[in-house]
């Protein structure tokens, strides 16, 4: 059976997929037998350093080459394999990367609404102008306020969670922390020759984060990629779980 493993946005967690976990592990009948299969064998959301469990330290100060070191390393350590990797947002860059670094390909790569820069540019080079002036701006007040960079509560509700019930946007803005600025500003290497394995790109249409053409544009940078739509915002994985683990369950 397949194996996932989901890679979390900037500023966010394992905590992210929780629903989407739940999906992907329910069993196949309802209600279930005992011992009814599953949909899917392991599934296991990850936290890359500096996020959610592994947030010590300055997440801030969490190097590229740590977040792609450590998702290889769950890879290993989880013993996953007929693998489908999962990127959502700047993770898409992080594992389009990661997997010339595992041992064997993975199955399938899905990068939902994931950030896919020119090659030798970084990832916040990939995202709309006025993100960029306002990362810049963020970057700024954190240094003269000695505090860490993070996502101010009106733009997570706004750009990353529009649609949503206000009170899951209460409770989701609780749980994001420090945005990865180093990371983001950092020049990332992708080949230009086809990945190793099939990818598809989930264009998220109603994302106001990172727009649905400039997801279109960035996944047309990857050579004979499937795009598929998703009715959501940016947190999908919030909005719209059970929509989101049924186009993952399909490459199991």
């Amino acid at each position: 059976m397949t194996d996932f493993l989901l890679v979390h946005g900037a500023g966010q967690g394992a905590w992210s997929w929780g629903q989407v976990w739940g999906y992907l592990t329910a069993p196949e009948e309802h209600p279930p037998r005992l011992h009814a299969p599953k949909r899917a064998n392991k599934v296991y959301p990850m936290d890359l350093p500096g996020h959610g469990a592994d947030a010590d330290g300055d997440t801030g100060e969490v190097r590229l080459e740590e977040c792609i070191h450590s998702i290889t390393r769950a890879v290993e350590r989880e013993g996953l394999k007929d693998l489908v990797l999962v990127g959502h947002g700047f993770a898409g860059g992080l594992v389009l990367q990661a997997i010339s670094q595992l041992p064997q390909p993975p199955k399938r790569l899905v990068l939902v609404a994931g950030i896919v820069p020119v090659s030798q540019r970084s990832m916040l080079s990939a995202m709309p102008q006025s993100f960029q002036g306002g990362f810049r701006m963020l970057t700024v007040l954190s240094k003269f306020s000695r505090q860490d960079c993070r996502y101010p509560k009106a733009a997570i509700s706004r750009l990353l969670c529009n649609g949503m019930d206000p009170m899951e946007v209460v409770h989701a803005v609780g749980f994001f922390g420090p945005l990865p600025t180093r990371v983001l500003t950092s020049r990332i290497s992708l080949d230009d020759g086809p990945p190793p394995c099939p990818v598809t790109y989930v264009v998220l249409t109603q994302d106001k984060l990172l727009p649905a053409k400039s997801q279109e544009k960035m996944a047309n940078r990857i050579p004979d990629v499937e795009v598929v739509s998703l009715d959501s915002c940016h947190e999908a994985m919030l909005y719209k779980p059970k929509e989101l683990a049924d186009i993952l369950i399909k490459y199991a």
